[in-house]
């Protein structure tokens, strides 16, 4: 966020104007929802079996790295926005996030390249300079390519993440992985 007065944003706001800014946006942050929403344990079985969400997603250091690392999103994002993000994974596909691990903002949108050979690789980028781009496959292959010799280059806001809709996981099942992302980010 640029300083107060730089590019025109925020330009003749008195510190007073920029505390209530502060403390609105504070006020929107999630808090875990007294009551359990489902039962844990079983959510942290689904999450490392049968629901397939460590595939991509890291919780407390184990899992996947292609998605978000989920160990804190259970105390930051109400119970409406988690399941909007299983049930429609594109819908409100992040900008940018920071992650504890990571030293940059990633930006999980979908990424295509075709290679000089024809090869086409899908995957989230890492890092991205006007001559180079670091992508990660669903795999985990991390491929440094030359974009100046790539045949194309596609970006798409459409997230890698499949929709789970209440065929294929259950509100039950839904509730209880939620739950176990609620106890994990409580500790």
């Amino acid at each position: 966020m640029p300083a107060n007065g730089t590019n025109g944003q925020g330009v003749g706001m008195t510190d007073e104007e920029i505390w209530q800014i502060i403390t609105y946006l504070r006020s929107l942050q999630a808090q875990a929802p007294a009551k359990k929403v489902g039962n844990a344990e079983n959510g942290k079985k689904l999450f490392y079996g049968e629901a397939n969400c460590s595939t991509c997603h890291m919780v407390d250091g184990k899992g996947g790295r292609v998605g978000p690392d989920l160990s804190s999103v259970g105390t930051s994002r109400t119970m409406e926005s988690l399941v909007e993000s299983v049930r429609r994974p594109s819908q409100r596909l992040a900008w940018g996030l920071t992650e504890p691990t990571k030293e940059f903002a990633q930006q999980y949108e979908t990424v295509t390249v075709v290679t000089p050979d024809g090869k086409e690789i899908m995957g989230v980028t890492l890092n991205e300079d006007s001559f180079s781009l670091q992508l990660m496959d669903r795999s985990e292959h991390i491929h440094l390519l030359d974009k100046g010799k790539l045949r194309s280059i596609n970006k798409s806001r459409k997230s890698l993440m499949p929709s789970y809709d209440s065929g294929t996981l259950t509100d039950q099942d839904l509730n209880d992985i939620i739950a176990y992302l609620q106890e994990v980010a409580a500790k």
